[in-house]
């Protein structure tokens, strides 16, 4: 699991929510993030990437005629 957040002094704020119960004892691995693109370019080389389904937002887009104006 990976989770992003950020350090104020020996504070780390998780930017998501963790499934874990309170009190559980948890080990963190922590990574420097130095810009987006690089975090993004880690991120593509440990999500495996071809089983995300891209058909999910089919058909999404609203088809009606919009609202009609009588002038």
């Amino acid at each position: 699991m990976f989770v992003k957040g950020i350090k104020r002094g020996k504070i780390i704020e998780l930017l998501e929510e963790v499934d874990f119960p309170d009190n559980q004892e948890i080990l963190i691995e922590i990574t420097e993030v130095n810009d987006f693109w690089s975090a993004l370019q880690d991120f593509r080389q440990r999500v495996d990437l071809e089983s995300i389904d891209d058909n999910i937002f089919e058909n999404l887009r609203d088809k009606s005629p919009g609202r009609e104006v009588d002038l």
